[in-house]
Formats: C-alpha cells, structure tokens, sequence
C-alpha cells in the first residue's frame, strides 16, 4: 500500500522539488503551503507521515506541530524540514514530539531514508501491538471458553429434566427450574458478546464510514446497550448531551464503543451509584465525551475488572484511534472519568456552518 505523506513548506520551489522526489520513490505526497491549508488537507485523509517547514508565515512550523499532536493524540510521525540548524530550534521541535530534524540544504536520498526509517519504526510498533492482542485474544478466548462449559450444562440438565416431565404438576418447584434456566441463557448470551468484542478488539483492521449526525440519540443507544447490567447492578444512567450537537462519526464503531466504557463504568461501580455519560462541543474543535464512574466497588465486590473488561477497553481505544481522536484517563477522589476526543468540526446543526 502507497504510504501518504504531508508536505508543508511555503517555498513553492522546495514543494515541488521534494514532492517530485518522494513521488518518484513511491509515496503519495500532498503539499500545502502553510499550516492552515495543511490541517484542512489533515483533516480530509489522515496522511501516514508530516514533514513541514518551521519558518512559515502566519502559522510557524511549531505551532503546526502542536496542532497536528492536538488533532491526533501525539501520534502522527513528524519531520522537520528547515533551514534553521540552531541547537534550541532542534530541542524545541523534539520536544514538542517530532520524530526527526532534516537542515537545508539536504540530499534528497537523505531525506528518503529518514522517512523510510521513521515509517519502519512505526510499522514494527504496530506489529507488536498486533502481537499483544494476538496474545490477549487467546487468554480471554480461553477463559470464556472455561466460564460457558458450567452454564451449558446447568442448561442442558435442567431443560432435560422439564421436558422429561420429572417433575409432574408441582409448579413452583417448574417456575424456579424455568428462571435457574433462564439465568444459564442469560449468561451464555453475555458470554457470546463477549466473544463478539474479542473479535471487534483484535481484528486486524478497523474501518470507519463517518457521516454526519445527531451525537444524542447515539449516546442514548450506547446507555441502552448499558442498562441491563446497571439495571442488575442496581447503577443509575445520566446521560447529559445537547439535541442538537452534531459529529461526523461511524455509529455503529462509536456507539459499540461507547457502550463498552459504560459496560466497564457499570461493572466497577457500587450499588446504588451513578455512571455519567456527557458529549460536548471541544473547545479546539471536534466532539468531547466523557464517562464517569460511580466510584470505588466494596473490596468483596464479584464485579472486578476481567479480561473481557479489558478487550472492552481496548475495542474502544481502537475505535477512537481509527477516528483520529485521543483517549485520556484520570481519577478525581475516587470516581474514575475516561474521556474521548474526535476530531472535526462540531456544528449545532447537521450541514449548516458555524
């Protein structure tokens, strides 16, 4: 696959110079001539690498840098692409989280062996994250495995027992084989969702189809998928969003997202307390939501944390990074908030500007 580069420099000359090159040697190269254009091309297709100029008028190569790492959560491969050779200037960029720092005049091979190299680097951090969830794949597997052997054959027993008429014209004693049964059901479906998340959170690619849409009824879907479990915990939902806030997002992949953090909110938090969800419009632009747990569970607690728990967590970092977006976790006294990011424009009504 053609790997995206963003070129960013206001020399037209250099622009067309470099992009040729790069061309040439097989990347896809879009040039921009400042930081503004850049974020807009940015934001359209996320490019697989950034290499930018540092003096730029209006928006300085290191303002630029701050606002990509904003937009994408550190994560995008930068190259610095400059004239400036001083020590301060070169800190000050690897600082700020770029990956490398080309001075002009370059070679031109040069620069493709930096970006050949950073790209590598890249891609073996992405194989062994791809291992860890191999492995983590095969340990929730396995567990899930060992917990639906005791519920099909509870099942199995008491289904037989019914049908077998064993139990002649007692109906209580019927009713209370019934609901043991339906309980063995109930579990055995949560278990195949579980199962279904382990897939989601390790497939080996995410794909996501945004489109614009109201935020709220995909938050109200997400509490929907939460409330039996709350409802058996005895967790109350508060959902908090604007009707009219608005988002350019997959809605399966976020709302299968946000319901896992609920989930995982619900699980670890006591009887009687409240999980928060609330979207908001981001002050930097793109969409704000947050996930507030109702606080520490009793030690003695059965609900800890599992590993489905964890794939759940996962599945939802996956699905945040496939947007483009951050994922951030902190504790205040003991309630537990994890917030996302996307990135984008967030208008208060679908296809108007603001």
């Amino acid at each position: 696959m053609e790997r995206r580069i963003l070129l960013v420099d206001d020399e037209p000359a250099l622009r067309y110079s470099v992009g040729e090159f790069l061309g040439r040697v097989g990347y896809d190269v879009t040039a921009a001539e400042g930081g503004a254009q850049a974020l807009e091309a940015l934001m359209a297709s996320p490019p697989d690498l950034v290499i930018s100029d540092v003096m730029m008028e209006g928006m300085d190569g290191f303002e630029f840098q701050r606002r990509v790492h904003a937009l994408t959560g550190a994560g995008m491969p930068f190259i610095f692409l400059t004239a400036k050779g001083d020590l301060r200037d070169r800190l000050e960029g690897l600082r700020g989280g770029a990956d490398d720092y080309v001075v002009k005049p370059f070679e031109p091979e040069e620069l493709e062996a930096r970006v050949a190299s950073l790209l590598g680097r890249v891609e073996r951090t992405r194989q062994e994250e791809r291992r860890e969830l191999d492995a983590l794949r095969a340990r929730i597997l396995s567990e899930v495995s060992e917990r639906m052997r005791a519920p099909v054959e509870s099942l199995s027993v008491r289904l037989s027992a019914l049908l077998s008429e064993r139990y002649g014209d007692d109906p209580d004693l019927q009713a209370d084989y019934l609901r043991a049964a339906a309980d063995d059901a109930e579990t055995l479906r949560e278990l195949a969702e579980s199962l279904a998340t382990v897939a989601d959170a390790t497939s080996a690619e995410m794909p996501i189809q945004r489109e614009p849409m109201r935020v709220a009824p995909l938050v109200r879907a997400a509490a929907a998928e939460a409330a039996h479990l709350a409802a058996v915990r005895g967790v109350r939902l508060e959902i908090a969003c604007g009707g009219l806030l608005s988002a350019s997002v997959d809605r399966e992949a976020l709302t299968r997202a946000l319901a896992a953090l609920l989930e995982v909110s619900v699980a670890l938090s006591p009887p009687g307390s409240e999980v928060r969800i609330a979207a908001r419009r981001a002050q930097e632009g793109g969409l704000d939501v947050a996930i507030t747990d109702g606080g520490a569970a009793p030690a003695d607690d059965s609900m800890e944390p599992s590993e489905e728990a964890r794939a759940a967590l996962d599945l939802a970092r996956r699905v945040v990074h496939a947007h483009g977006g951050v994922f951030t976790a902190r504790l205040e006294g003991e309630r537990h908030t994890i917030t996302i990011w996307l990135p984008g424009r967030v208008a208060k009504h679908i296809g108007r500007r603001t």
